[in-house]
Formats: C-alpha cells, sequence, structure tokens
C-alpha cells in the first residue's frame, strides 16, 4: 500500500509529465499572430500579452542540455545555475524545475512597468517557448484582466473600456514592432 505522500508525488510527476508533454513543440511568442486564428481545437491563439501568468503559474521543467545552455548564457557555472535557480525538490535526476521566487513567479521573470519579461529569453527552456498564449487559456484571461482590466467574451472578443482596449492595442502594436 503506497502513502499519501508517495501518492501525491506519483500524481503530481504524472501531472506535470503530462502538461509538458502537450506543449506545442514549435510554437514561439515571435511566430503567433496578434491577430485571432482559429487552430484546430477552436482555440483562439494571441501574441503574447506579457502579462507573466504563465510564468507565475507554472514551474518550467528543464533538461541538463538547457540547464547548460542558460548558465553558458549567463555566464556562471551548471553547478551554480541548478544551485541557486532551480527548486530542489524535484525529485528526477536529469531534469530541473525553474526555481519560483515568492509570489514573484520564475526566477528569471522581471517586470518593467505593466510589462512581465524573461530575463533569458534568447535561451528560454522548451516549456517556456512552447507555450501558445492564446484567449481561451486561463492564464492569458486572467493576465488580461489583471494587467488590462480586459476581459473576453465566449466568442473570444476582447471586452472592456475603449480607453483600456485602446492602450492594450497600442501596446500589443509596440511589442510586435
Amino acid at each position: 500500500m503506497h502513502s499519501a505522500s508517495s501518492q501525491r508525488k506519483k500524481i503530481f510527476i504524472t501531472f506535470t509529465s503530462l502538461f509538458y508533454s502537450a506543449s506545442y513543440r514549435n510554437a514561439t511568442i515571435e511566430n503567433v499572430s496578434t491577430e485571432n486564428s482559429a487552430t484546430t481545437n477552436n482555440d483562439f491563439r494571441a501574441a503574447c500579452f506579457h502579462c507573466g501568468e504563465c510564468c507565475t503559474i507554472h514551474q518550467a521543467l528543464v533538461e541538463e542540455h538547457e540547464i547548460q545552455r542558460i548558465a553558458d548564457y549567463l555566464g556562471i557555472s551548471f553547478e551554480k545555475l541548478v544551485s541557486e535557480c532551480t527548486d530542489r525538490r524535484w525529485p528526477i535526476k536529469g531534469k530541473f524545475l525553474l526555481r519560483h521566487s515568492g509570489e514573484s513567479g520564475c526566477i528569471f521573470l522581471t517586470q518593467h512597468n505593466k510589462e512581465f519579461l524573461c530575463s533569458i529569453h534568447t535561451v528560454k527552456p522548451h516549456p517556456c517557448s512552447d507555450w501558445e498564449a492564446a484567449l481561451s487559456r486561463k492564464e492569458c484571461r486572467r493576465g488580461l484582466s489583471k494587467v488590462w482590466g480586459l476581459t473576453v467574451d465566449e466568442s473570444c472578443e476582447i471586452c472592456g473600456t475603449e480607453h483600456d482596449k485602446k492602450a492594450f492595442t497600442e501596446h500589443m502594436h509596440s511589442i510586435k514592432a
């Protein structure tokens, strides 16, 4: 008979494996259009809002070669990056969870005014580069509401005051340029 703790760990590992294996392999923020376009699962993709919600809610599961690439980019040793930037509670050898800094999210997430940016964007690990922003994702909707005061209706139309929608549209155009 399994203990409750080992059962929770098994469920967590299974969930995490499913979450990251379901990622879209070739999608990046740069190749996702700012216009709504239907995908095969009736999802509406969108450019990243730079709200930081996905980086705050989820911990990226990173492989050794990605840790080395990030360490090289930062000019630090593999060991130092593992020691200072990964969650030591992760039980699987050769895989690492990027550490979160309190409620601020990923240790590499930085905020500039309303915009949240990745300080290792150039070498970000595959769970991060595979993430597709979408108006149907609860994380994107929560970020849109929290940062811009906007909501999304059932047809994936962005709703809010004209002022807030205009500010958001201007922001999206500025990051697309």
